[in-house]
């Protein structure tokens, strides 16, 4: 069985109306999502929380520019593409996901939340390196300083 989860990219000023703040619910705040998209693999804590922790860490090394959340929607579906990848519209009635990571721009400091459908309670909200010194296992993470696969796969083709 798959550990479905979707990731959104929100504004954090959209956290500042709530109570709960960044551990709000996503159903309260996806509509000011840049994307809504679904990953059917992995969805758990210890492996994709870590590796959008882990991804983030690499944009602000790399000197991305994380305040914007329409930049970092984008560059989070290239570098996270596989073919059970989908991007549905902001209403996912249909997706059956036990995870709903929200990627909290706006600022210089991003923060990560995760939200489990099931049981309809916060898992964390935290930084990446919260998320990473909670919840990093001895897994093969992605190593995003090197190429991705997408820019592998350009690289591979011939011209």
């Amino acid at each position: 069985m798959s550990t479905r989860q979707t990731t959104l990219v929100i504004d954090r000023e959209y956290a500042k109306e709530h109570k709960e703040g960044f551990a709000i619910n996503p159903e309260e705040v996806i509509e000011h999502s840049y994307v809504n998209m679904y990953l059917h693999h992995d969805g758990y804590l210890e492996w994709q929380g870590v590796q959008l922790a882990n991804w983030i860490k690499w944009q602000e090394n790399d000197n991305h520019y994380l305040i914007d959340g329409a930049k970092v929607a984008s560059q989070l579906v290239h570098d996270f593409y596989y073919d059970s990848c989908y991007l549905y519209p902001s209403k996912p009635d249909q997706i059956d996901a036990n995870y709903t990571y929200i990627v909290w721009t706006g600022k210089n400091d991003v923060w990560i939340s995760c939200w489990d459908n099931y049981t309809q309670e916060c898992k964390f909200v935290g930084q990446p390196g919260d998320m990473i010194k909670k919840h990093k296992g001895d897994m093969d993470y992605t190593k995003w300083e090197e190429e991705t696969m997408s820019e592998q796969i350009k690289n591979e083709t011939p011209q």
